[in-house]
């Protein structure tokens, strides 16, 4: 079970800093919202200029969905100025820095980029960018930018998530190591975020395929391009991850998968063909073909 926030000196240090600003208005006026929205706001940071903040690139994503964006602007600028939010920054670059710099050195010595770049048939090109999330810890996803700014960079934010057999208390300090699933999952889908489109009218003729879950829940059909593209990257990823440390890494973590995503399984079976058959698919997108085929074929079947 995961604490959220995670408890660490960092944590016990904002709740200290910002106790006076506990009931400002910006707070008050989120609280009543119908939806928080807590990950997406987070993720909505990387389109932001410094303060006073505001939109500077093309947003991909509508991240806040309970309110005006230029109303949450407006609450967020007037917390930041009125909470003095700069000096607490400040204040703890060097913290910043060191998690950052720990965080930077497990994922290189680790090399999962590397074996996600040789999955995928590509070299490695540009910079991978993680902003690292120390409190608004929901989740991790990889962050869409076109902007010629972050040219053959790929940005992901990566949650610092810990669970209860850890026993932190805010008396401990923060140790940012990144999930190297979680990294190759969020890399991921900067190689297969091509397939949808290529192949987007076949696929929403057999879009029920993805929308009924393993316990057989059916998601609404707008969500049909999401759950494919989690299925996809989800099974790639568990494939790297048994070419990276063994068969047994590979199963649990599509079993893990297979909660969820009812066509996983398969599909992790059915990408044999492409990893025995690298010496025909140096990339892959050569196995596309191959991959839409077969999606049709399992709904076929179902």
């Amino acid at each position: 079970m995961d604490v959220k926030p995670t408890p660490s000196t960092y944590y016990r240090d904002v709740k200290k800093y910002f106790a006076s600003c506990k009931l400002h208005p910006s707070l008050e006026w989120y609280r009543k919202l119908d939806k928080w929205d807590g990950f997406d706001v987070a993720s909505l940071g990387i389109y932001l200029s410094a303060y006073p903040f505001q939109v500077n690139r093309k947003v991909e994503t509508n991240y806040v969905k309970s309110a005006a964006l230029d109303t949450f602007l407006y609450h967020l600028n007037k917390f930041y100025n009125e909470c003095n939010v700069k000096d607490f920054l400040r204040n703890n670059q060097s913290e910043y820095q060191r998690i950052v710099t720990h965080a930077q050195d497990t994922i290189l010595k680790s090399k999962i980029l590397e074996d996600v770049f040789h999955f995928f048939g590509h070299p490695q090109k540009g910079e991978f960018v993680i902003y690292l999330d120390l409190l608004n810890n929901l989740g991790s996803n990889a962050i869409p930018i076109t902007d010629s700014e972050f040219k053959g960079k790929r940005i992901s934010r990566i949650a610092f998530l810990s669970d209860t057999s850890s026993h932190l208390t805010d008396q401990d300090p923060v140790t940012f190591n990144p999930k190297l699933n979680v990294v190759a999952h969020e890399s991921s889908h900067n190689f297969v975020g091509d397939f949808i489109p290529k192949y987007e009218q076949r696929l929403y003729a057999i879009r029920n395929s993805f929308l009924t879950t393993t316990t057989g829940k059916v998601l609404k059909e707008s969500e049909w391009k999401n759950e494919l593209d989690e299925l996809l990257v989800r099974v790639c990823v568990a494939k790297i991850l048994e070419k990276r440390d063994g068969e047994p890494a590979g199963m649990a973590e599509i079993a893990n998968q297979a909660k969820h995503f009812r066509l996983a399984q398969p599909l992790y079976k059915f990408f044999n063909n492409y990893v025995e058959g690298r010496n025909r698919y140096k990339k892959i997108e050569q196995f596309y073909p191959e991959l839409i085929a077969y999606l049709e074929k399992l709904a076929v079947m179902q």
